[in-house]
């Protein structure tokens, strides 16, 4: 009985769509429950042995442990997932590329609402979000649409605010160090009768390793939940950043023009949680999301910028008919309004609105204790394009004797065209742009070896898109871009390799992940790595290194060489309150490129960032 009750509580502390009669267990259990379950896979708290498709959970405040302090930091040790700054050093511009595919074939949701969408890139976020206020990111790779729509055609990344527990507490992290930097962080949380509250804000600035290239961000986290009865939860998420991005002009060999981006990103949902009986939970999510970029380049005021605003309303509701079958049902609906201007175009602004709603339908089936079962349908419409229909089905088998999982998944993904592809801000409309679809499938085995001391997870991918939507650049002095869906299919495909190990009595923990792409989009490298060792030296000294690793790639058009880059971090704690922090972002200042566009004089390098120092202290009460 204890376990179904921890497994509740879990569910709740994390928003998911399940609230406990009980109250939560204390957070240091949580916490070590984080990466056994996943939320993501499946719509409703999932135990990871049943899990057919490839999903991989980090908890947040490990992350933190080892000096990572951005989501493109934590995703770059995910196998499948590139997360790479093609815009420059820090505060860009983020990609994400999962199983090869671009950045715009990723779907982020953050606290139960889709961020990313076909008229508003999630690189900007993902770009300028840290970790703080999260409890878990979970990322689910392969076709992804039957369980969440549009634009998971590469996966679903999920961010997850944490929930205040137990008694009122709080912590102050302040670090400086190299490239003039600085980081400041407050959080506090805990429980108040019925109220619970977790509250974090934050400060960074760097002038990153170039003239020219000063970055300033703010950002704020809050979660409150309150427990109106013992059968219902009401909570309401805030997550936002403002963020100042001075960027050197990079076809210029001394750096010394500079532009200037302002991002401003502000995401809300107010959700109610309601046990209605033992068998049915029902959650309704109200969102808002808002995001503005502005861009001033090379002395040209309003040189680009897009306003984006989303409304949603999502009602999800788990059946937990028995011990071997549960279902999980909604619907949505979403208003997206975008405004995009540019000096490129003779028309210097446009503004477009459209609606859409859908309907999911998912059931998992433990068909005995070795064998579980999982398949899903969703129709969504478009009011300017179209609907689309879309399936999932996954396996999971179980031999407990030998520690082995075998699991495979399939489904179909799609992206609707965005509103500058249907309508050709600029002049080239394309009304009879089709959604891009792919139809994707993974094997995969997962091996435990000494009592789940050592972990082997090796999968095998493919993706098959079809309708991929390419455009024509025109000429000046208007720069007309058509759109148009290529013919043929394009394909993805390739391997992921993770190991998890154990050693030293517990003291020693380590990650290797490895992803070798067959066929990728956009010119990724064929090999990629990440490495993650964190020891405890004594009782009080915590300390490991990261190393990631790049192979040849045409980030840009041009082509980049490899690269390894190591980070050193380390934790000395004073006493219960205060500890010291220090970590080394590119021990060995490796020299290495971001991206390259352009050719001859007109081309621009990014380069990454070269050694840096930074030194901390966390006192928390």
């Amino acid at each position: 009985m204890k376990t179904n009750i921890a497994a509740t509580a879990l569910l709740t502390t994390v928003g998911g769509l399940a609230f406990s009669h009980a109250a939560p267990e204390p957070e240091s259990q949580l916490d070590a429950k984080l990466e056994e379950t996943t939320i993501l896979a499946n719509r409703s708290l999932t135990d990871l042995k049943k899990v057919g498709s490839s999903v991989t959970v980090f908890d947040a405040s490990e992350l933190k442990k080892s000096g990572i302090f951005h989501i493109d930091g934590a995703l770059k040790f995910v196998p499948g997932v590139i997360s790479e700054s093609t815009g420059g050093q820090n505060g860009t511009i983020s990609s994400l590329f999962l199983r090869g595919t671009a950045t715009r074939h990723a779907h982020l949701r953050v606290d139960g609402m889709r961020l990313s969408g076909a008229n508003i890139s999630s690189g900007n976020f993902l770009g300028g979000s840290g970790i703080s206020g999260l409890s878990r990111i979970e990322i689910l790779r392969g076709p992804q649409s039957a369980l969440y729509g549009g634009d998971s055609i590469g996966g679903v990344i999920g961010l997850y605010s944490g929930r205040g527990s137990g008694d009122p507490s709080g912590r102050i992290f302040l670090e400086a160090g190299s490239h003039q930097s600085h980081r400041a962080t407050l959080d506090l949380q805990g429980e108040l009768d019925r109220l619970a509250y977790a509250i974090s804000i934050g400060y960074q600035q760097t002038d990153n390793d170039l003239p020219n290239n000063r970055f300033i961000q703010y950002g704020q986290s809050i979660r409150l939940d309150y427990a109106a009865s013992d059968s219902l939860n009401i909570g309401l998420t805030l997550r936002s950043f403002q963020s100042d991005l001075r960027r050197p002009n990079y076809a210029d060999p001394n750096f010394a023009r500079a532009a200037d981006d302002r991002t401003e990103s502000t995401l809300a949902t107010i959700f109610t949680t309601l046990r209605v009986n033992e068998i049915l939970t029902s959650k309704l999510t109200l969102g808002i999301y808002r995001e503005d970029y502005h861009a001033d380049t090379f002395a040209l005021p309003r040189y680009y910028e897009t306003n984006g605003e989303k409304h949603g309303i999502y009602w999800d509701n788990t059946l937990r008919w028995n011990d071997r079958h549960t279902t999980t049902a909604g619907a949505v609906f979403e208003k997206t309004d975008y405004t995009y201007a540019s000096l490129f175009f003779s028309l210097s602004q446009d503004s477009r609105s459209s609606n859409q709603h859908g309907f999911y339908l998912n059931h998992s089936w433990d068909v005995t204790d070795a064998l579980t079962l999982n398949g899903g349908i969703r129709w969504e419409d478009y009011d300017n394009y179209g609907d689309e229909f879309t399936w999932r089905s996954s396996i999971a088998y179980r031999i407990t004797s030998t520690g082995t999982k075998f699991r495979a998944s399939a489904g179909k993904g799609f992206r609707p065209p965005s509103y500058q592809e249907l309508f050709g801000f600029g002049g080239g409309s394309n009304f009879s742009l089709r959604a891009e679809s792919s139809t994707g499938w993974d094997l995969g085995i997962n091996q435990e070896l000494c009592d789940g001391q050592y972990r082997l997870n090796v999968t095998w991918f493919e993706n098959r898109i079809d309708d991929m939507i390419d455009s024509n650049f025109g000429p000046a002095p208007d720069f007309v871009t058509t759109y148009f869906n290529a013919p043929g299919t394009s394909v993805t495909r390739g391997l992921e390799i993770e190991a998890k190990g154990k050693w030293l009595n517990d003291r020693l923990e380590t990650t290797l992940n490895y992803t070798w792409l067959d066929k990728t989009l956009s010119g990724q490298p064929k090999h990629s790595a990440g490495l993650q060792m964190n020891g405890k030296i004594c009782d009080n000294l915590e300390a490991g290194f990261t190393v990631i690793h790049r192979d040849n790639r045409t980030f840009g058009g041009n082509e980049l060489d490899s690269y390894i880059v190591t980070n050193l971090h380390a934790n000395y704690q004073i006493n219960e309150n205060i500890s010291l922090n220090t970590r080394v972002e590119n021990l060995f200042n490796e020299d290495h490129e971001l991206a390259s566009f352009g050719n001859g004089a007109g081309r621009s390098t990014y380069p990454g960032r070269g050694r840096g120092i930074f030194g901390g202290v966390t006192i928390s009460w």
